[in-house]
């Protein structure tokens, strides 16, 4: 029946204004020649791992056809492959309409939290997913490495992480794919190509010399993470918040109240896992990982002012709650570990 739904003449997909997919792709496994692609995605959550894109995702999932978990289909330089899971995701969806009711035309997206500091996927959203509208998390990069180390001693268990001491540059073997290098989070959003990039001020400032995309991408959703929680002022910031991120979708239904963050790890249900991976986890304020967060301060401090004075004052870069925004990119200049 899928195979009906994805390659046959009288398809549901035709049925809905979708092309057969053997007309997208060449008989090589690649985007056709000529083909536009754009209109199968609407919006895209890119970066950065561990500010909430997986929330959101299930979020959003309620009011949008978002594909359920990750699909990086671009990071490997496979939008043919990202294609077919849209078109699969398509098919399931029809498979499960009750006899004579009709197809919803809801907005369609996807989640890829390596997006953001792929070559690949930059390249891929220019050239295929143009239009395609880019929502980005990020937080105080200390506490995003905290974050990020513990996830991996909770959910990969049997592996030993390295010690912060080695994670202060690139992301090297053992590393699990967390080093300060991730937390630059200003160099991978210069390659949007949202700022002139024109001055020596704003060019000292990003450090990984990569270029911007070469045809512009989609207009950006950037957030902190605790704007996905309800806010200390009776809720009013986080009304705002998920209405600014409906009219940036241009959602027709409203978006609900996010629920409380689950930070529990995979294993956390095993007693004897548990508290193995609690002893492994870090506390990024003790002495032993002073090494590691004066680099990533450094790195915090950079992109707070690249943020601030150049990417927030591009139009096709949307905020909510402008003031208490920058309010929070501003913290970013302090460690979170000293008082002030």
């Amino acid at each position: 029946k899928r195979n009906r739904i994805l390659y046959g003449s009288k398809s549901k997909g035709r049925v809905n204004g979708w092309p057969l997919l053997t007309e997208l792709i060449d008989s090589s496994g690649n985007i056709s020649i000529g083909k536009d692609v754009s209109g199968f995605l609407d919006f895209s959550i890119v970066g950065f791992p561990k500010t909430g894109t997986t929330t959101l995702l299930r979020h959003l999932s309620k009011v949008t056809d978002a594909l359920p978990a990750e699909h990086c289909g671009l990071v490997t330089n496979n939008t043919a492959t990202l294609l077919k899971d849209i078109y699969n995701d398509r098919a399931r969806r029809l498979e499960k309409l009750k006899n004579g009711e009709e197809m919803k035309e809801r907005l369609l997206g996807l989640k890829c939290p390596q997006d953001i500091s792929s070559d690949w996927s930059m390249h891929n959203y220019a050239k295929y997913f143009p239009r395609t509208k880019l929502i980005i998390g990020v937080r105080h990069p200390v506490l995003w490495f905290e974050s990020f180390y513990n996830f991996r001693v909770s959910n990969v268990p049997w592996k030993k992480m390295l010690h912060t001491s080695k994670l202060t540059k690139g992301c090297i073997g053992g590393s699990q794919g967390v080093c300060a290098w991730r937390a630059n989070f200003h160099d991978f959003l210069s390659r949007l190509g949202k700022t002139p990039m024109t001055t020596s001020s704003e060019r000292e400032l990003l450090v990984l010399g990569l270029d911007p995309v070469l045809t512009p991408v989609g207009p950006v959703f950037l957030y902190e993470l605790s704007q996905l929680t309800e806010s200390d002022d009776g809720g009013i910031r986080s009304e705002q918040f998920r209405k600014d991120l409906g009219n940036f979708l241009e959602l027709s239904t409203e978006i609900p109240p996010f629920p409380k963050l689950d930070t529990s790890g995979r294993f956390d249900s095993v007693p004897g896992i548990k508290r193995l991976t609690d002893e492994s986890k870090i506390h990024i304020c003790d002495t032993e990982h002073d090494d590691i967060r004066e680099v990533l301060m450094e790195k915090a401090k950079m992109s707070s002012v690249w943020i601030r004075e150049y990417f927030l004052h591009s139009d096709e870069v949307v905020i909510s709650s402008r003031n208490h925004f920058i309010d929070i990119i501003e913290r970013w200049m302090y460690d979170p570990c000293t008082k002030v």
